[in-house]
């Protein structure tokens, strides 16, 4: 119990002064607010920045490192087979020679892939339409599983062999270290990056680039809202807005702001932050392409509809 000039205040109540969930901020408190906003704010957009910069950078690298690579798959190829044409008749207990020969089938079915498919497997997508028959998927999936097992079965067979050609046994090793080494630099460091990004896009570090036909960022705040009720969302009742978003799926609920769109083909209500990830791309409706670009204005907030009987 606690003792004021205007009597006694149980513990936890305004006492004039009142507890800090209860005092109103001054003019300082709130500048400091604003002040820590803006900066917040600022650590983002040059977060952003550096991040952009940084994948752009690293993005160059990449494509001046994956032509590296190819040129040098050009020269492995012409090596290799210059090594084979020498010592494909030497002793050895492997089929070394053999591995390099499926290898050259495989750069030759890759580079003739498409005739491949066309003339000897009678498939063409502007003539049969997009789904590919039985052969055709067969013959992809084959050749997958060779280029895919051929480094595999040639460092098998490397560390199984005990007298072999050592003309053989290089060409080989060199030709399996180039393999992992261009997966690694032309598959695996790009995943790890895009999968990185697609992180910090979805924490909200970074932004994806807007679209040309994205709406203004002010737009969202000018839609209307509408307050939650169970009674305002129902699929079998006409006038009410659907049960769950259309752009995630998810119900809708009072845990999350809900906006609409002031279309006249119905009445369309959607995630706000669902809404405003789609104004990124395009300024219309996502279900009807109604613009949106002369929207009411804000402050409009809808708690209650007329439903039909």
């Amino acid at each position: 119990m606690l003792r004021t000039g205007g009597g006694d205040v149980e513990p936890g109540e305004d006492a004039g002064v009142g507890g800090p969930g209860n005092a109103t901020q001054g003019p300082g408190e709130q500048l400091l607010e604003q002040d820590a906003a803006a900066s917040r704010v600022a650590v983002r957009e040059n977060l952003q920045l550096a991040l952009e910069i940084g994948f752009d950078r690293w993005g160059r690298m990449w494509m001046c490192a994956v032509f590296v690579l190819l040129l040098g798959m050009i020269c492995v190829l012409v090596w290799s087979q210059w090594v084979y044409d020498l010592h494909h008749d030497d002793q050895c207990d492997q089929p070394l020679a053999f591995m390099l020969r499926v290898l050259y089938i495989l750069v030759a079915v890759h580079a003739f892939q498409r005739e491949i498919i066309r003339h000897l497997l009678c498939y063409s997508m502007l003539r049969d339409g997009p789904i590919e028959p039985l052969r055709v998927v067969i013959f992809r999936r084959i050749y997958f599983c060779a280029t895919l097992m051929w480094p595999i079965m040639g460092a098998w067979m490397l560390a199984r062999t005990q007298k072999c050609s050592s003309a053989l046994r290089a060409t080989v090793r060199v030709i399996t270290l180039y393999y992992l080494t261009f997966v690694l630099i032309a598959i695996i460091v790009p995943a790890f990056l895009v999968a990185v990004l697609l992180v910090l896009i979805q924490h909200g570090v970074v932004r994806m680039p807007r679209s040309r036909n994205a709406a203004p960022d002010d737009l969202i705040d000018q839609l209307p809202r509408v307050t939650y009720s169970p009674e305002l969302f129902d699929d079998n009742r006409p006038g009410c807005y659907p049960l769950a978003c259309p752009i995630c799926l998810d119900s809708f609920s009072s845990e999350r702001l809900i906006s609409r769109t002031p279309c006249t083909a119905g009445r369309h209500a959607f995630h706000t932050d669902c809404l405003q990830g789609w104004l990124r791309n395009a300024h219309t409706c996502p279900l009807c392409r109604a613009d949106l670009t002369g929207a009411p204005g804000a402050g409009d907030e809808e708690t209650g509809i007329e439903l039909s009987s």
